[in-house]
């Protein structure tokens, strides 16, 4: 089942710096077409001037695809619907209503109450990540193993793994797994 993902990034239009805005995501759009492009059903764009649309085939990737969003245009913070069968943008305005950074919808009434309250209860681990975190989940996330990472960041591994810690970042990974591990089971085989 499809999985639409809109998201947009918060506090847009009280940028100090509104002109890195553009380039950052469109960077974000870029990486995530060449990540995510066997699971594309409709590649990733930006659209009104602060927010990223695009569809996977696969919703099982979904929560990735988020966390990969997240990473690539930090320290700007998203808010992000994402929809099975469409509608993403309604999800977002659930999310934005409730002041949520992600909301899901499309697996029935139950089923996004229970993704939505799971999603929130790791929310504050995202909110709370500072910018060397976030510099090295991407970096982390852009090599084969943790020493490459951190020799790229020129530190030691204890620190890396320090600032891995410190970010959360196996908390939710794990997290994202048991999403997508529940959309796979309520989206059914072709998810």
């Amino acid at each position: 089942m499809d999985s639409e993902i809109y998201a947009d990034v918060i506090g847009s239009r009280a940028l100090a710096d509104p002109v890195t805005l553009a380039p950052a995501l469109e960077a974000a759009v870029t990486d995530l077409n060449l990540l995510f492009g066997p699971t594309l059903a409709a590649p990733f764009a930006v659209v009104h001037t602060d927010a990223v649309q695009g569809t996977l085939a696969d919703a099982v990737q979904a929560p990735l695809c988020v966390s990969v969003l997240r990473e690539l245009v930090a320290p700007l913070e998203v808010r992000v619907g994402v929809a099975l069968g469409g509608g993403a943008e309604e999800a977002f305005v659930a999310a934005w209503h409730a002041d949520r950074l992600v909301h899901y919808r499309g697996v029935g009434v139950a089923g996004d109450l229970l993704l939505n309250a799971y999603c929130a209860m790791v929310e504050p681990l995202v909110r709370g990540r500072d910018a060397a975190e976030w510099e090295a989940l991407r970096t982390v996330r852009r090599h084969p193993t943790p020493a490459a990472a951190a020799i790229e960041l020129g530190i030691g591994p204890g620190e890396l793994e320090s600032r891995l810690r410190a970010g959360h970042w196996r908390e939710v990974e794990d997290a994202d797994a048991t999403v997508a591990a529940y959309l796979a089971l309520v989206a059914g085989p072709e998810a």
